[in-house]
């Protein structure tokens, strides 16, 4: 089970590889199964000494995460491998059953994946906010500043620097709600091996409640098991997200271009021609843009599960979604050092607006920065 790329750092952050590490991936498992320990408990199924021996092991973790990751391939499920390393820690054996008690493996895997996404939203929420105060600063510091607008690539009509950052923070703006609404949307999973809760007879919604509440998840209206479409909507918004950095990165190199020159961004350097200044954050964000689209093209491609449980298709959400997730996050956080390291020629912009007075209404600006108002500060 692939608990996320871990090739070049270009393409995630320190935080988001952190979060989806194997270690990680293995201890958010284990989160679920000591949630659902607790839930046996508070349901009267399990007895709660037991129930709390289950969780200390879960708590305690297991030696190797990576071989247990790793035997998924060998037996079809890493929940092989994990209950027989956390059998060995639990004190009694009559505590033994009630570890993955009425559980199938996708309880464990899903949840799992859901509590890393829960925690990646949150980061890509900051990260955002972080870069949408940023932008607005920018807004309101070259709201009146003269620009050429471009289109097709092609001199058009004035405009100014802060128009065009403010459709930035907008769409900015626009992620940071739809992230917002698909964190309220992170589901739990449990349904056993049909999804049909069958083991908790009329105890199974209330233990489905209790696993929630424990981590901080939202509870289903039914077991989603072959359901994928909450993973898609998922992806899609990172993907929506990871776009626009993409847009602002090929605007920001552009304006950076030495024909065009309005503006000066921190630079890599070129192997053959010192004397270039290649926008560097501005090509990473491209770059993660792209790749964080080809994620999302595989959990597309897969999201067909057959019947009761999928063959294929959500065994490729094992490495699809955690590169969304760090691929989306790479592009953000390019697009900030970028925007940070941003210098503004205003007398460069302003020649080559050709002291055209531009016509901007000032009431769209006031606007996206009373958006940011609301949504931010």
């Amino acid at each position: 089970m692939s608990s996320g790329p871990s090739f070049d750092p270009g393409f995630s952050t320190e935080e988001l590889a952190a979060v989806f590490s194997g270690e990680a991936t293995v201890a958010a498992m284990l989160e679920f199964e000591a949630a659902l320990a607790l839930a046996l408990a508070d349901a009267g199924i399990a007895p709660a000494h037991q129930a709390d021996q289950v969780v200390a092991a879960c708590v305690r973790g297991v030696p190797d995460p990576g071989a247990v990751l790793a035997s998924t391939w060998e037996t079809g499920t890493p929940l092989i491998a994990l209950s027989e390393s956390i059998a060995e820690d639990i004190e009694s054996e009559d505590a033994h059953k009630w570890f993955h008690f009425g559980a199938t493996s996708q309880d464990a895997i899903d949840t799992g994946r859901m509590i890393q996404a829960a925690r990646a939203l949150d980061i890509l929420e900051i990260s955002l906010s972080t870069l949408a105060g940023r932008l607005r600063q920018l807004t309101v510091e070259y709201r009146d500043q003269p620009q050429m607008g471009r289109t097709f690539l092609q001199e058009a009509r004035p405009t100014t620097f802060g128009f065009r950052t403010a459709t930035w923070l907008d769409s900015v703006l626009g992620h940071i709600e739809d992230l917002r609404e698909q964190r309220s949307r992170v589901t739990v999973q449990l349904g056993g091996p049909v999804g049909t809760l069958s083991a908790y007879g009329d105890k199974a919604e209330l233990i489905v409640s209790s696993i929630a509440e424990k981590l901080g998840l939202t509870e289903p209206g039914i077991s989603w098991h072959a359901n994928r479409t909450g993973v898609i909507r998922l992806a899609h918004s990172l993907q929506r997200a990871a776009l626009t950095m993409g847009k602002v990165g090929s605007d920001i190199a552009l304006l950076a271009s030495t024909d065009v020159a309005e503006v000066r961004v921190r630079s890599g350097v070129s192997s053959s021609m010192p004397e270039k200044h290649n926008p560097l954050d501005a090509i990473r964000a491209v770059a993660a843009a792209a790749a964080c689209t080809g994620a999302v093209v595989m959990l597309g491609a897969g999201s067909g599960h057959e019947l009761d449980r999928g063959i294929g298709g959500w065994h490729v959400e094992w490495l699809a979604l955690p590169l969304a997730f760090q691929t989306a996050g790479a592009a953000v956080e390019a697009i900030a050092t970028c925007i940070d390291s941003l210098e503004v020629d205003r007398e460069r912009m302003s020649a080559n607006a050709r002291s055209e007075a531009p016509e901007v209404p000032s009431a769209q600006v006031d606007r996206v920065l009373a958006k940011y108002d609301r949504a931010i500060a």
